[in-house]
């Protein structure tokens, strides 16, 4: 036997805040052992998240997907009542099928975001555009009785903007 501490496995980990009310920041995925170079994306995806959480009001989640593979790259909030993993594989069909029924119809324009309208939910889909960012959207659940629309697309389009991936 040694005396040294096991080392941590590489990959995801998903870390719950002891507040199980809750708490907007209770369920957020992060990279433990970052692949060399990826520090930079970590920490852009990060901010970009937080400012979702912080500057839009109602949010319940937000994810980072890259709809390639349907994985998260990256989650804030969400909890027991909303498993971003799932919503992100989920939205990631409906980005296909939406960009699947535009080339069938011979639509020659790009997919700003998507908005589902539930009774107490707004979800919201904003695919990201640029350098490096094809094949990812923002996925943001809102808490209908709460949010604005109008103001959280354009938080999420000013966020888009900001984010350097």
């Amino acid at each position: 036997m040694t005396d040294q501490p096991p080392r941590p496995r590489a990959g995801r980990a998903r870390s719950r805040a002891q507040d199980p009310a809750g708490d907007r920041t209770a369920n957020q995925t992060t990279q433990q052992t970052p692949a060399k170079g990826s520090t930079k994306i970590m920490a852009n995806t990060e901010t970009a998240l937080k400012d979702a959480m912080t500057s839009i009001e109602g949010v319940i989640g937000v994810a980072l997907v890259d709809y390639t593979s349907g994985m998260a790259l990256g989650t804030l909030g969400g909890g027991k009542d909303l498993d971003l993993s799932v919503a992100a594989a989920g939205n990631t069909d409906v980005v296909r099928a939406k960009a699947r029924t535009m080339e069938l119809l011979g639509l020659k324009d790009e997919i700003e975001d998507i908005l589902i309208t539930l009774g107490g939910q707004y979800h919201l889909i904003r695919l990201l555009h640029g350098r490096g960012k094809s094949g990812l959207f923002l996925y943001l659940a809102l808490d209908r009785g709460r949010a604005n629309l109008a103001m959280a697309r354009h938080q999420l389009k000013s966020i888009e903007n900001d984010l350097e991936v």
